[in-house]
């Protein structure tokens, strides 16, 4: 098995707005280096000062380079093997994925990381730089931050930990996870796979009659689609998504929250066959108020039942808090119990809307939360949220995640 080690220099952290400006490729079979190249890359865009610092590369050093398009013959060759393999591949991969995207050059390769096949193999050793690592396994690295240097610095911690996991058996076992074999279903047209934006959102594998199979949230979806196709091949899912999968929908959202929200709201329209369970916050316990016989208001943390409840908590000892907490805060401007419950009533009824810092918000309406909003230039008016804001089902567990927001975010509600 050929093993291509990388490592690149770019312009910035990103692949999106940034550009490659160095690539570094080291050959390695049979626990030996084979074979070395490398080239540095003409950017689209000018080195930021504090990157030309830490590699060494000037904009002058780029300027007669040759730019990526015209390396992608030479570097196609390069990467013939059988996986590749980075310090951090995801970096790495993810930068030379999007620039064969841009001139439709279609590319996949099997992924290795170094950092987690090390961490495997030399626990002991702690922290798992390719700095750290170096010094730990007294590999050489003569030239830091740059590509080649760096690749050949990782292609001996490849072949260190080689020799410590005997006949490959951890490399080879599919629950390591260590080995990322990314298989795409048969019918799935691979241009939808290689387009998936890297940001946070809902995605849903469809069937072919464009029903959805499994849907699930992610802060990065391609990310997160990768893995799906490359780890837990035993599983039904797995091997049903590889048959049955025709399409992948997704769709753009600004955060996580907005996005576990949403992705409650798509399972709950469809139950799509694959998602067999789903994380649910439930809130067991419930505030009641009732009147003793004297005509005194009392009140009381239980477990919830029907719909009567004036606050609804996760835990009893949550409830108690609030209400102590709540009491406390109101005493010097309520005169007696009546006074609050009809305060709680009331509030109980309102509208809010939940300015997200993140971006977007949240509308929640008598106890529910009922849209969502992915934009920050919303209007504080009740019809045109009813309007514009995207209507969410309300649940059990998005009305929890709506009063968790209400409580950590007293600052960001607004009443409308």
């Amino acid at each position: 098995m050929k093993f291509v080690v990388v490592d690149i220099e770019t312009t910035g952290g990103r692949p999106t707005g940034n550009d490659i400006t160095e690539i570094g490729v080291v050959h390695v079979e049979n626990k030996k280096i084979i074979h070395q190249w490398s080239s540095l890359v003409k950017p689209n865009s000018t080195i930021p000062y504090n990157i030309q610092v830490l590699t060494g590369i000037s904009n002058e050093m780029v300027a007669d380079a040759p730019d990526f398009q015209s390396l992608i013959p030479e570097l196609q060759k390069q990467l013939l093997g059988d996986v590749f393999v980075a310090h951090s591949v995801n970096f790495d991969y993810s930068f030379i994925e999007r620039s064969f995207q841009e001139y439709q050059v279609p590319w996949r390769m099997d992924k290795l990381c170094t950092i987690k096949y090390a961490r495997k193999i030399f626990p002991e050793i702690g922290r798992y730089s390719l700095a750290n690592l170096a010094r730990e396994l007294l590999v050489s690295n003569n030239n830091p931050h740059r590509a080649l240097s760096d690749a050949l610095c990782a292609a001996e911690v490849l072949i260190h930990c080689f020799h410590g996991d005997y006949d490959q058996k951890l490399l080879s076992n599919p629950k390591s996870g260590l080995l990322q074999r990314i298989q795409i279903p048969d019918n799935l047209p691979r241009e939808q796979y290689v387009n998936l934006p890297e940001e946070f959102g809902v995605y849903e594998f469809k069937d072919a009659q464009g029903l959805p199979l499994y849907i699930g949230k992610a802060n990065n979806i391609k990310k997160r689609i990768t893995q799906h196709f490359s780890t837990q091949k035993e599983t039904t899912k797995y091997q049903r998504l590889m048959k049955e999968c025709y399409f992948l929908d997704y769709t753009i959202l600004p955060n996580e929250i907005l996005a576990l929200i949403y992705e409650d709201h798509k399972i709950r329209a469809h139950w799509p066959i694959l998602n067999k369970s789903q994380k649910k916050q439930s809130l067991k316990f419930g505030l009641y108020a009732y009147e003793n016989g004297k005509g005194e208001i009392k009140w009381v943390i239980q477990k919830s039942k029907g719909s009567g409840a004036l606050r609804k908590f996760g835990s009893y000892l949550s409830g108690q808090t609030w209400l102590a907490n709540y009491l406390e805060e109101t005493k010097s401007i309520r005169t007696d119990n009546r006074d609050t419950l009809n305060s709680l009533k009331q509030s109980f009824q309102k509208s809010w809307i939940i300015n997200l810092d993140e971006g977007g918000a949240v509308f929640i309406e008598n106890g529910n939360l009922v849209g969502i909003y992915l934009e920050d230039d919303f209007l504080h008016q009740k019809e045109w949220v009813r309007k514009n804001f995207l209507t969410i089902q309300p649940s059990p567990t998005l009305n929890a995640i709506g009063q968790k927001l209400m409580d950590q975010r007293p600052d960001s509600i607004l009443e409308i």
